[in-house]
Formats: structure tokens, C-alpha cells, sequence
């Protein structure tokens, strides 16, 4: 069991990187709807900007699909808001950020996969946020039950979750993914979610649960 972590620092454009190469994976059998206001996003984004520290990013390393990926076990709303933000879905101060400030949103933004809006925030601000170096911690561990339990330990002490989400990570089985996955969408909060099962080539998924919706209905 290999629950002894990893600590390093990466830097939020690193994490964009690994983000739109399919690092990441967000498992629905735990997480928690994304619940963050835009003014909670502005502020953790705020807080990056202006080199404040930041709650640690957790992270379960394991084999998907013959690669080795990030399952997100503490950070995901956080997340959410790094790359919405530099996908300029929300602004900062009522600025929005600058996708000529990264080799990489630039080649987004020259290949129309990406719009710059307007106002654009000052490019010092843009480096500030994306050479901030976010603290990541990750374990080699790719037992479900452990994984679970990890989450369920470090949310179960504070104000994270609710009673009922807890609850909700200790739920396992086809028929509870199911309900997760059609709960998630329903609730519209599965951006995230979503752009990463794009990317990770999983789009069968959807189209699975189109076809049993069709035969439901």
C-alpha cells in the first residue's frame, strides 16, 4: 500500500498542461458537485496572483488505460478554478486573463479552440498566476476502497461536505455511478467532469446513458 506521499510544487501552467493532456481524472463515485461562486473563484484566484499560500492539492497516481494518470482525491473545485479562469470563463477584478501569456493558450487561442475576452488583465498579473507554484501531493495507490477511504478521512473533520456527500463516498456499484453521472448532469456542474472525460477519450460514456435514457423514455 503505498500511502507514504509525495510532496512537490507545480506550477499552474504546468497543471494547465497536464489538464488539457488528460493528467487528470475526477471520480463522481466521491467528489462533490462543484459548488464555488464566482466570487469564491475570484478570490482563490486573488490569492495566487499575489503569491498567497494555498490549501495543498491531493492526489491518488495510478494506471488508466495503460497511462499514468492523477485521480483528484482533494482539489477540485480549486482546480476548476485555475482552468476556468484561464479559459476565460469568469473575470478576475473585472478583467479576464490574458491567453497570450502561455506558449500554450496562445497555440489555443491561434487555433480558435480558444476566445479572448475583453477587458484583458495586465500581463504581470497573468505571469503572477500561472508561474505561482501550486503545492501537489500525490501517492501510488490504486485500490478503490483505499482511495475512498482517504477522501472520506480527510473530509470527514471539517466543513467540506455534508453528511449526506460523505454518505455518498462510501456508495460504490454500477447502478450508484449511474446515478452520479445522470445526477451530475442534470444539476449542471459537470464542467469539469465532462472536459476531462473528452479528453480522456471517454465519450462512449455519454453516449451509453443517451441510449438507456432513449430506452427509458
Amino acid at each position: 500500500m503505498g500511502l507514504q506521499p509525495k510532496i512537490n510544487g507545480k506550477t499552474v501552467e504546468r497543471a494547465y498542461e497536464d489538464y488539457r493532456n488528460g493528467i487528470y481524472l475526477v471520480n463522481r463515485r466521491y467528489q462533490r458537485k462543484l459548488v464555488w461562486n464566482i466570487s469564491e473563484k475570484e478570490a482563490f484566484i486573488d490569492s495566487l496572483k499575489n503569491g498567497y499560500p494555498v490549501p495543498l492539492f491531493l492526489f491518488s497516481v495510478n494506471e488508466y488505460k495503460g497511462q499514468r494518470r492523477q485521480e483528484i482525491i482533494d482539489g477540485m473545485q480549486r482546480l476548476n478554478a485555475i482552468f476556468g479562469f484561464i479559459e476565460n470563463e469568469f473575470k478576475m477584478d473585472g478583467y479576464y486573463f490574458d491567453l497570450s501569456s502561455t506558449a500554450l493558450t496562445k497555440q489555443l487561442l491561434d487555433e480558435n479552440v480558444l476566445n479572448q475576452k475583453e477587458p484583458v488583465l495586465d500581463r504581470k498579473s497573468c505571469v503572477n498566476i500561472v508561474s505561482y507554484e501550486l503545492p501537489f501531493s500525490s501517492y501510488d495507490e490504486d485500490n478503490p476502497e483505499i482511495i475512498d477511504e482517504v477522501f472520506r478521512r480527510i473530509n470527514s473533520n471539517g466543513k467540506h461536505l455534508s453528511r449526506q456527500e460523505i454518505r455518498q463516498a462510501g456508495a460504490t456499484g454500477e447502478f450508484a455511478e449511474l446515478v452520479r453521472v445522470l445526477s451530475t448532469k442534470l444539476r449542471g456542474d459537470a464542467a469539469l467532469t465532462i472536459k476531462l472525460w473528452i479528453y480522456q477519450c471517454q465519450l462512449h460514456i455519454s453516449f451509453n446513458i443517451l441510449q438507456l435514457l432513449m430506452i427509458v423514455f
